[in-house]
Formats: structure tokens, C-alpha cells, sequence
């Protein structure tokens, strides 16, 4: 194995242990449960379950723990691309790039539903479509 392969491998090996580490404790918070139901002395899972207690869990998982904590990452990942140009244009470009690909794909996760909202409304199928989504269980 050659210096170079082994640098690459050991840099992948950190990055792996610097997510685990990163994610752990967001992990064990949820590991509880997203649905409050089926345990051990708790009545069984039904449908409504899945569509109104599992399905927005995961969901706000995403949006909340999930995606800011990618986004740090990814935005020190091309902040070190920028530092370590060296007045390479190029690698500059890139890491500034990332940044504004970045930012706009923040953006486009968290308007989506304001997107959505948008385009049911416009085909006339808000009132149904937010009248399922909002049943109470």
C-alpha cells in the first residue's frame, strides 16, 4: 500500500469517526422511539400511528437534527477547501461554490412546504389534501 493510499484511508477513517460522534447523541435521543406505542404494556400500533405520529416524526428529524447538522459540516468542509487553496483558484472556486450550493439547497429543504402548500392550492387540492394532514388523532 502506497503513502498516499494510507493518507487517503486514514483521512476517511476520521471523517467516519467524526460523524459517529457527531450523530451519537442525536441517535440516542430517539432511541425511545418516534411512535409511543406498541411497547410492553401499551396498546397496539394502528394506522393513524404511522400517518400522524411516525411520519411527521421522521420527518422533523430530518429537518431539525439531520439537515443543520450536514449543513456545518458541509460548510466547514468548504471553508477548509477555501483555507487550503493555497491561491489555487480552482480549489477556491470550489469551496466557494460548495458554500452557494449549499446555502441554496438549505433554503429549497426548508421552503419546500411553503412550495408544496403553493402548488396544491394552485390545482385546487389544498382544502382536501390539509384536511387529511391535519386529523387529530
Amino acid at each position: 500500500m502506497t503513502h498516499k493510499t494510507k493518507t487517503r484511508y486514514l483521512k476517511v477513517f476520521f471523517c467516519l469517526f467524526f460523524l459517529v460522534l457527531v450523530f451519537a447523541p442525536v441517535f440516542s435521543i430517539y432511541a425511545a422511539g418516534l411512535v409511543p406505542c406498541g411497547n410492553e404494556g401499551e396498546e397496539a400500533c394502528t394506522l393513524n400511528d404511522l400517518l400522524y405520529v411516525l411520519i411527521p416524526g421522521v420527518i422533523n428529524f430530518i429537518l431539525y437534527t439531520l439537515v443543520p447538522a450536514l449543513a456545518i459540516l458541509w460548510f466547514a468542509f468548504a471553508g477548509f477547501k477555501m483555507m487550503t487553496s493555497m491561491g489555487d483558484p480552482g480549489k477556491f472556486n470550489e469551496g466557494k461554490n460548495m458554500i452557494i450550493y449549499g446555502a441554496i439547497g438549505i433554503v429549497l429543504i426548508f421552503s419546500a412546504y411553503i412550495i408544496v402548500e403553493a402548488f396544491l392550492k394552485l390545482i385546487g387540492a389544498q382544502d382536501w389534501v390539509f384536511q387529511f394532514m391535519n386529523k387529530s388523532k
